[in-house]
């Protein structure tokens, strides 16, 4: 029996003759000048459209506080820095607002719409940041809030009030009652017998007076140490740092939208760019398919 051998042929390459299939470089590279000139020019537009936005400004105004005290010591300095925080808060309070209010000019929510107040650092200076649609408002607003912050927190100091004599009286005569009970009932357990009903009555009360005794003597310091912070607060000095605030601009930022939309324009262009190659060639799109059909 003969074999015949056959030869084969060359394989026939089906995608001879079909347009190439770019690779993502190529097609980026073919596409550049039309990426490049929509991203210009839509951050050109960017540019022109932030430019004619209202500018918001903001000025800031330093405030010192200071212990007049002549120690300086470390617990001067915390006491300080801790006064620091109190009065920060103190600056958001109405009675500011409406003396920064009277003395800048404008509405009280004006200026409470736009201030930030904080502490520079966990230091004993309070800054106190203004936001306004100009730079000479920002100025003025900031100038007038730190003013009316020193001129408020001055009063507040020479208003506090040492600790009420009269009160402190009524706490000591009810403090003394209850301990002449602790006294007495301690007296009246010793003599009752253990484990009766009178006994357990008797300590019953007892507790009751012990706890009244903690509690008066616990407001009486509460009293006492409150008095004593207020009076401290006298020692301690507000003082303007800035007094003439400069203002800078916020918002809008040109250079910045500008540059975020060129970047971003790039990307999406680029992306458009490789789908709308891969779409309009239908080589590319029968090889992927092929591919993914051998994939299987």
């Amino acid at each position: 029996m003969t074999t015949q051998m056959l030869q084969r042929g060359p394989a026939r390459n089906e995608y001879l003759g079909e347009p190439e299939v770019l690779a993502r470089p190529q097609i980026i590279w073919r596409a550049r000048f039309s990426i490049l000139g929509v991203a210009v020019l839509i951050a050109a537009a960017t540019w022109a459209a932030s430019a004619f936005l209202p500018g918001t400004y903001s000025a800031s105004s330093d405030v010192l506080v200071a212990n007049t005290s002549s120690l300086a010591s470390v617990d001067a300095v915390d006491g300080a820095n801790g006064l620091a925080t109190q009065y920060a808060q103190f600056a958001g309070t109405p009675v500011v607002m409406e003396d920064a209010a009277k003395r800048a000019g404008v509405p009280v929510g004006v200026i409470s719409s736009g201030t930030l107040v904080t502490t520079v650092a966990n230091t004993n200076i309070i800054r106190v940041t203004v936001t306004a649609d100009s730079g000479a408002a920002a100025s003025r607003n900031a100038l007038a809030l730190g003013e009316a912050l020193v001129d408020q927190a001055k009063k507040s100091m020479s208003s506090a009030a040492e600790a009420d004599p009269d009160q402190l009286k009524e706490i000591d005569k009810l403090l003394t009652q209850a301990k002449s009970d602790v006294v007495r009932l301690t007296e009246q357990l010793s003599d009752a017998k253990s484990g009766s009903t009178r006994a357990a009555s008797i300590n019953t009360s007892l507790n009751n007076s012990q706890q009244q005794v903690l509690a008066l003597t616990l407001k009486r310091l509460d009293i006492v140490t409150q008095a004593r912070r207020d009076a401290g607060g006298r020692g301690v000095v507000l003082s303007l740092l800035t007094t003439q605030p400069s203002a800078g601009k916020v918002s809008p930022r040109p250079l910045l939208y500008s540059t975020v939309a060129l970047i971003v324009t790039l990307v999406i262009m680029t992306e458009l760019a490789v789908i709308s190659e891969r779409r309009r060639n239908p080589v590319g799109r029968r090889r992927w398919n092929d591919s993914s059909m051998a994939g299987r």
